[in-house]
This record gives C-alpha cells, sequence and structure tokens, in this order.
C-alpha cells in the first residue's frame, strides 16, 4: 500500500465545495462509510477537510468542503488520493457505489470566512458526527460485552427501564438480562456487520446482522435491533431485540 504523501494540501484560501447527489436512501449509509473510512483516509494524506455532512435541501443530497493552498496543489493533492492504492483498493468502490453524480466549484476565501465555515463542522444526520460517532463505539461495547460477560460495562450502558427480547421469545428487564450476561458464553469470535445507526433526534435505532460460532465450531448469526436514548446528554440503550439461526 502506497504511503500517503508529504502535506499536499493545507489550510488555505482555495476551498473546493463538492455536492453530491445520492441515490435515493444511501445517505445514512454513505455519511458512515465517509466517517469510518473516507475521512480518516483524507486526513493521513493531509487533506484539510474543512466541512462536510447533509443538505438541508432534500434526503439524498451531501456536501464536503475542503481547503488547499492553491489551485495547483489541490490537484496533484487530489491526483496523489485517488490514484492511491489505499484509496482503489480501500473504500473506493462503495463510495461510488452510493453516488449518482457530483459537482464541484472552487471558491478563494479569506481567513475569516474559512474559519466561520469550519464551525459547520461534521453535520451529522440529526444528531450530529460526534453522535453518530458516539453511538458506532457504544454498540461495539455492547457486542464485546456479550462476548466477554461483561456485566460492569453493561450496567454502565443499560437504561434503568431496558428490556432485552430474546431470540426464545422471552423478554428481560434490566436486572434479569444482566444475570444472564453473568453467565459464560457459549458462542465465539461474536461480530457485527452491515451496522446501521439510524439518529433522530434524542432517539437512535441501530440495526445489524452478526455472525459467530457457535460451541461446537459451527459458523452461525443472527441479526439484532437496539434502541438507544439521550438521556441527560447521556446515551442509553433502552431497549433490544435479537434472533438468532
Amino acid at each position: 500500500m502506497a504511503s500517503p504523501q508529504p502535506v499536499l494540501a493545507r489550510q488555505g484560501n482555495v476551498v473546493e465545495i463538492r455536492s453530491y447527489n445520492l441515490k435515493p436512501g444511501t445517505r445514512d449509509r454513505f455519511h458512515q462509510l465517509f466517517l469510518k473510512e473516507a475521512l480518516p483516509m483524507l486526513k493521513r494524506w493531509k487533506v484539510d477537510v474543512i466541512a462536510y455532512g447533509p443538505s438541508l435541501h432534500d434526503q439524498d443530497s451531501y456536501f464536503l468542503m475542503r481547503g488547499f493552498d492553491g489551485v495547483e496543489i489541490r490537484q496533484k493533492a487530489e491526483d496523489a488520493f485517488y490514484g492511491s492504492e489505499e484509496w482503489i483498493k480501500g473504500p473506493r468502490e462503495r463510495v461510488l457505489a452510493d453516488i449518482d453524480a457530483y459537482t464541484t466549484i472552487l471558491l478563494r476565501l479569506d481567513d475569516q470566512t474559512i474559519q466561520g465555515l469550519r464551525k459547520l463542522g461534521g453535520q451529522g444526520l440529526s444528531g450530529g458526527a460526534n453522535d453518530l460517532q458516539v453511538l458506532t463505539k457504544l454498540n461495539d461495547d455492547y457486542i464485546q460485552a456479550v462476548q466477554r460477560s461483561d456485566v460492569t460495562r453493561f450496567s454502565e450502558i443499560l437504561s434503568e427501564d431496558f428490556l432485552c427480547s430474546m431470540p426464545d421469545g422471552s423478554l428481560l428487564d434490566r436486572k434479569a438480562f444482566l444475570e444472564y450476561t453473568a453467565k459464560p458464553v457459549a458462542i465465539k469470535n461474536l461480530q457485527a456487520h452491515d451496522v446501521n445507526v439510524r439518529l433522530m433526534g434524542d432517539i437512535a435505532i441501530i440495526h445489524a446482522t452478526t455472525s459467530y460460532k457457535t460451541a461446537d465450531g459451527k459458523d452461525s448469526g443472527g441479526r439484532y435491533t437496539d434502541v438507544w436514548s439521550r438521556r441527560n446528554g447521556r446515551w442509553v440503550a433502552v431497549s433490544a431485540h435479537v434472533t438468532r439461526r
């Protein structure tokens, strides 16, 4: 994999505004892919990301603003980034799969205006990019707590009125769920896939599939839906529904 080039793009007075028309219903997925893979890659390549997020005018538009020290530097930076093995063999196909079309505008802006644009930061879907990052980490913690029988971590992230629908059809409250969690786990290598975080103000719904190995070494999996609520400024899990094959 090619190493990122030395600083090709830095804070400057040329701002590129890229507007994406996304395929209907893909903006949630596109935003998550951008946060998890494209944005960290841009930062590794020293590209100055000023702001990004959903456009307000419809449900299928997204924008990205990047700053450069000049038009020629921008071209060199983007040629290097989009021509890199890291991009081509990484998220390129998945990113392009959600894009119908895009337009690019270049502007020369003064420093004060650029600093104002930076206040936009990462515009998340409903709850903001930070909420998405927090919930993604909490989802990972939840999965790891299941695999490790981590009652302590669950005690921290479950609401007092938490309820869980189990694969056998039973419904456990918080106390019963923690008691169930304390028992040794028979499955191994539990992992979450296709995680979809849907933010709706102070409520978030997380859908995902799972894969794991059973006690006898067979591959299996399932699906879960978790509901999270922001309470007193903190996200807590209030509901879970689990299915297994």
